[in-house]
């Protein structure tokens, strides 16, 4: 809007600040009930995106619910996590076994014999290495034939996915050390030398009877006992002795037996059917929150009267209270699992009764939740229906944010009208100033006319 700065020259009057005044008096009346419909505008806005919010933590919080494998977990545990640890998948059956750890499996270490330093020439020709069932040549030539360039160009080799070499300074000079990356014998090395004498200080070759390197480390198998059965690995990963349980052995104690068991994960399940209500109730409470009314204060909250929450709530506690029919479980409601609402419309948990379905029926409690047809498979859809962008909480919104729209483009009109009126005061405080100031000097001039008539003449007074 322009603004005046200039003030009646001819009148004396300040015309910006009553110009100002006036436009201000008039834009006062909508630039209110503007103000008033934003603020309301936003305040539901806001409100609707704090529902939102609360809807969507619930969404994730159903997941692992509607997930059967996810959460039908099955806990490894071991007598001594300092020997072995174990993990199960979800298929596993629940029992106990013993274990004894004979052996670990050890990686395969070959270490050369000490030249005078890393940049030590060696010789030249082709390295044929062999680990873990699979070979690759590597050529050396001079001039890159030194210790040091020796380990780089096993370790670049193309083929190479089984060997590490490094170098070692001792005392006694640099070593090349190579180490196999598959543990047990299955990984044992093999290094054949097709080259001058120089070259033939790396070769390791029990078949040909060629042992040149030290070796610092034999490969071993783990070995151990699981309810009397002897069980070799090249791994101290073992995955295939007990289905769908991995054990990583940590060390070993041979003579002595330990205990696995594999049970259902009942503290994982009670965690999320916990986390489901918490989820639940705290959408109830924000859902009431916005949508409540105080009789003492008859303050209202923003979303009061809002069709589309209370279809979300009401449609919540109808199937949160129901019946479940179409699954496998022997269970058919939440109350069954110890979840009642209570009269506020939220869940309880009674920890004593869920503790006791889900150490006496756990697959039944799975089946209840993850079943097709099962509560939260249903509840999920439902949930996602009120997300979809065709949902009631989307066009409300929608319909909210095209509200606040409109208001910014009555603001703008607002502002234009007001310019045109500031411009047309404007213009007649200016017509108005210029008469006053022509006035003006007409009473000027004839008071000096007057004052000038021989009647009036000073000499002419007594």
């Amino acid at each position: 809007m322009t603004s005046i700065v200039t003030s009646g020259l001819g009148s004396g009057l300040d015309v910006a600040n009553i110009v100002a005044q006036l436009v201000a008096a008039e834009r006062a009346p909508t630039q209110t009930r503007l103000d008033s419909r934003e603020a309301q505008a936003l305040s539901k806005l806001s409100a609707f995106g704090t529902v939102k919010g609360a809807l969507s933590a619930f969404k994730d919080a159903i997941e692992p619910l509607k997930d059967l494998t996810a959460f039908q977990g099955r806990q490894a545990t071991t007598s001594n996590e300092d020997l072995f640890t174990a993990t199960a998948s979800s298929t596993a059956t629940a029992g106990t076994y013993s274990v004894e750890i004979t052996s670990l499996a050890l990686a395969h270490k070959l270490r050369s014999a000490a030249f005078a330093a890393p940049d030590t020439v060696v010789g030249t020709g082709t390295l044929t290495i062999t680990s873990n069932g699979q070979s690759f040549q590597v050529d050396i030539a001079s001039p890159t034939n030194t210790v040091m360039e020796i380990a780089d160009a096993i370790n670049s080799a193309e083929a190479n996915r089984d060997v590490v070499a490094t170098v070692v300074n001792s005392d006694e000079g640099a070593h090349i050390v190579l180490t196999a990356l598959q543990e047990g014998t299955e990984g044992a090395v093999t290094i054949v030398a097709d080259g001058d004498a120089g070259l033939e200080a790396l070769e390791y070759d029990l078949s040909g009877g060629s042992t040149n390197l030290v070796e610092v480390v034999a490969a071993q198998d783990a070995i151990l006992v699981v309810d009397g059965l002897t069980v070799t690995s090249s791994s101290n990963i073992v995955a295939d002795v007990i289905d769908d349980v991995t054990i990583e052995l940590l060390d070993a104690d041979p003579g002595t037996t330990y205990q696995l068991s594999v049970a259902y994960d009942q503290d994982a399940a009670k965690e999320k059917i916990t986390a489901f209500v918490d989820a639940y109730n705290n959408l109830i409470q924000v859902a009431a929150n916005q949508t409540g009314f105080d009789a003492e204060t008859f303050v209202s909250g923003p979303l009061f009267g809002e069709n589309a929450v209370s279809g979300l709530v009401s449609g919540l506690r109808s199937l949160v209270g129901g019946f479940v029919e179409e699954t496998s479980s022997a269970f058919r409601s939440l109350s069954e699992l110890g979840i009642t609402t209570s009269l506020e419309g939220e869940l309880t948990v009674n920890d004593s009764t869920l503790s006791s379905v889900l150490l006496e029926q756990f697959d039944d409690v799975g089946a209840f939740l993850s079943d097709a047809g099962g509560f939260a498979i249903s509840l999920g859809a439902l949930v996602d229906s009120f997300l979809d962008s065709s949902s009631a909480l989307e066009t409300r919104t929608s319909g909210i944010e095209a509200l606040i729209d409109d208001i910014g483009g009555q603001r703008e009109a607002l502002d234009r009208r007001m310019a045109l009126v500031e411009t047309r005061l404007t213009s007649q405080f200016a017509a108005l100033d210029g008469l006053i100031s022509q006035l003006n000097n007409t009473s000027t001039f004839l008071g000096q006319q007057l004052a000038s008539l021989p009647g009036n003449s000073p000499l002419t007074q007594t």
